[in-house]
């Protein structure tokens, strides 16, 4: 079959797929897909001498992502909550893989002081930061604020990556071309963000729409960071990974994960699309962009998800407000 038949038709199976939900999102999208289109020689590169920092990289996708990056010869910074399993993440990954340039450093999302403690450290640390991976993220049944006063789901999900990717933004422009990559959700799909009460202060509170509703948030920044960032060679995607039997799964919503336990993809399986991200050469220049199994992806499935560019400027103005209050 001619090159460009082939691409026409994988496209078109993966349209169908992809509208099934089930069979995408799940382990089944991501064994066709690689089977049929994928080149496994884009991910065959050397990352010796670039600097690479993580959220979340104790366990689930953050893990398999830093183990899969450090594989390629990255020096690794695992940003943990955790760190008692965060040092057991960087011994595994040293024993795994034989390299030993993999650090940890302490940050609860949560709290922006933690954030900017967590940043100064690494910019102390280190002089480069080629990829930066926004990648940590939780569910919290009830609603709850964090040390700061600020709704927990939008403090951990939004305002910490936002606080984080700002405060190491200088040392990524130090070190362009690099790379940013927020680790989003499909349940972003689900919903438009309400900027009149993005913490749930007047309506009821509802777990899944505040999840939701927060990796919508953070696909906005993206695109925000993108057009800020145009005209440097840092470039900002985003991606969601399908439904990984990750932590939270287990933890936060465990009867979709009984449910769908047959058909839920591993931690590695979700980690790929970051890892492409952060390492293929031919995305070097690349930005602004929504990325499920290595294919660009629209950022809304519903017109009715869609917010204005005023909704952007509102959005980026309340983070600012919020990043200030709490060191006022």
């Amino acid at each position: 079959m001619p090159a460009n038949l082939f691409t026409t038709a994988y496209r078109l199976l993966d349209t169908v797929i992809d509208a099934t939900i089930v069979l995408s999102y799940g382990n089944t999208g991501y064994k066709v897909r690689r089977a049929v289109m994928w080149n496994e020689a884009a991910l065959d590169v050397d990352l010796t001498g670039k600097v690479c920092a993580i959220t979340g990289a104790n366990s689930g996708i953050g893990l398999a992502a830093a183990r899969q990056l450090a594989r390629r010869g990255a020096t690794v910074y695992l940003l943990v909550r955790n760190c008692e399993r965060g040092a057991a993440a960087r011994d595994y990954i040293r024993a795994e893989t034989g390299n030993a340039q993999i650090y940890l450093e302490a940050i609860d999302l949560s709290n922006l002081a933690s954030v900017q403690v967590c940043a100064d450290r690494i910019k102390t640390q280190t002089q480069q930061l080629d990829i930066l991976i926004n990648n940590a993220g939780n569910a919290f049944e009830r609603r709850e604020l964090s040390a700061d006063g600020v709704e927990l789901t939008f403090a951990t999900n939004v305002l910490g990556p936002f606080a984080l990717t700002n405060a190491l933004l200088p040392l990524l422009q130090d070190s362009a071309p690099a790379r940013i990559i927020n680790v989003s959700s499909g349940g972003m799909y689900l919903a438009k963000l309400d900027l009149n009460d993005l913490q749930f202060e007047r309506k009821k509170y509802d777990e899944l729409m505040a999840y939701a509703q927060s990796k919508r948030a953070l696909m906005m920044l993206t695109e925000t960071w993108a057009e800020q960032l145009k005209t440097s060679s840092v470039t900002v995607n985003c991606m969601h990974p399908g439904w990984v039997d990750t932590p939270l799964l287990q933890t936060g919503l465990p009867v979709f994960r009984q449910s769908l336990q047959s058909i839920l993809r591993t931690p590695d399986e979700g980690a790929d699309t970051i890892v492409w991200l952060a390492a293929a050469p031919h995305l070097a220049t690349v930005t602004g962009r929504f990325w499920f199994d290595r294919r660009e992806r629209a950022a809304h499935k519903i017109s009715l998800t869609k917010s204005s560019p005023a909704d952007y400027r509102q959005l980026w103005t309340e983070c600012v407000r919020l990043a200030q209050n709490s060191r006022d």
